[in-house]
């Protein structure tokens, strides 16, 4: 049977007016609904996936309905590659009964993952990104300046009468785009400013160097990458407003998001999230993301390890939301590419990986304006088509100007600090 267009929509509704409600749990009622929430998934990808039923019964573990949080900790973690690799174990047989949507994301090395999601897992991603957004003065209709990849062949932002939202395409992001929208901005004025730190950032630049009125919204919402202190102070400074950050991933499997208060919170009701230790032990100030997501029966994440960091705070917030406080988030930090014809681009970079067959991880280093190394850790499935679909991807968001030369490597460059950024500019083309 087919399903209604309008099924989702009312599916967001549902959720959105759950979790309107649970965000002010008490902290023990909150760890109850996460405990049946837990229960009931795990309950489910036993019976219904293959990778969770042998894991489930090689641990011993065959009443997942009857799980405490001791049980929990003893579940091993779930590693990227064991996904990638066997993405038909994680499918549950019955998946088509909670929808099934396709996926997929690069990660913050250009690792390509696909997956399948669940109409559920959807709604309330939906409707946690819109209670977030809320936050920093959201409304429904609110007319909006959102930057993001959009693909436009012909022009640099179209406006969505639907959405009351002015859509700027950010593989589109040069000086001459920049001040086209100023002018436009200067009639539409946002109330809110939605994209990548890096894109906001350099719009902001362009405008505000070449003596245009920069437009005041209430607020600038940021996410996909990580927000340094200067990037934040800097896009508050250029357009006078507070700026709020937003972390979550296409997996579903964690959510973090700036308060009225401004404190970043945990949504510990859309899922479970852990931070754990290079050993894997709960850690209390600092550590890496592990999380589960509570809705996608399609495709069950269970302990899914994230690899981003974050550090902890443990005051409580004046909000009244009993959700951990994050003092920081340690995930993408990159240089940007710089391309002939004057465009720069960001971390949207990592997304044109994704239909890569055999690439475990990614990297473009920028040699020169017009030389791009891209260096890859590949396995026994890499093979010319998967080289032609990754250049096709990177054309899309380069153009044809730039040479780019493919290099197989054992492991990817780091930085003086140890990191593995995704770009690495030999121009000067820094992370702030």
């Amino acid at each position: 049977m087919e399903k209604s267009v309008w099924q989702l929509p009312f599916a967001v509704v549902s959720a959105y007016l759950k979790l309107q409600r649970s965000q002010y749990y008490p902290a023990d009622k909150l760890k109850k609904m996460q405990l049946d929430l837990l229960q009931k998934l795990l309950s489910h990808a036993y019976r219904h996936t293959k990778y969770y039923r042998v894991l489930l019964d090689e641990i011993g573990l065959t009443h997942p309905e009857k799980i405490d949080w001791s049980d929990w900790s003893g579940i091993p973690l779930l590693e990227k590659d064991t996904l990638r690799k066997r993405q038909d174990d994680f499918l549950a047989d019955n998946a088509s009964r909670y929808g099934v949507t396709k996926d997929s994301t690069s990660g913050s090395t250009g690792s390509p993952l696909h997956f399948v999601l669940s109409d559920a897992a959807q709604a309330h991603k939906i409707a946690s990104l819109l209670r977030s957004f809320r936050a920093a003065g959201y409304r429904v209709h609110a007319p909006t300046l959102n930057v993001q990849s959009y693909y436009y062949n012909d022009v640099n932002f179209k406006y969505s009468r639907l959405y009351n939202s002015l859509r700027f395409d950010s593989n589109r992001l040069h000086r001459e785009s920049c001040l086209k929208l100023a002018l436009y901005l200067q009639k539409f004025k946002p109330q809110i400013i939605i994209g990548f730190p890096f894109d906001i950032l350099t719009i902001g630049k362009f405008i505000r160097e070449a003596g245009f009125e920069l437009p005041r919204p209430k607020s600038v919402i940021t996410y996909g990458e990580t927000l340094s202190e200067m990037r934040r102070a800097l896009i508050a400074e250029y357009f006078e407003a507070p700026v709020f950050d937003f972390y979550s991933l296409h997996e579903g499997c964690a959510l973090i998001s700036q308060c009225e208060k401004g404190n970043l919170h945990i949504a510990e009701d859309f899922a479970y999230v852990e931070v754990l230790d290079s050993a894997g032990n709960s850690s209390v100030n600092e550590g890496n993301l592990v999380g589960t997501s509570f809705y996608n029966y399609s495709m069950p994440f269970i302990r899914y390890r994230i690899r981003d960091t974050v550090i902890l705070d443990d005051r409580p917030c004046a909000c009244g939301r009993q959700h951990r406080v994050v003092k920081q988030i340690l995930g993408k930090q990159s240089d940007y590419i710089q391309t002939p014809d004057g465009r720069l681009l960001g971390a949207v970079m990592s997304h044109a990986i994704d239909q890569a067959d055999g690439v475990l991880f990614s990297q473009c280093v920028q040699e020169l304006l017009d030389l791009i190394t891209i260096n890859l850790v590949v396995d026994d499935h890499y093979n010319s088509e998967s080289e032609r679909k990754l250049e096709a991807g990177l054309r899309k968001r380069l153009g044809n100007e730039m040479r780019l030369r493919f290099n197989v490597v054992s492991q990817l460059e780091k930085t003086a600090s140890g990191k593995t950024p995704f770009i690495i500019s030999r121009l000067g083309n820094t992370y702030l």
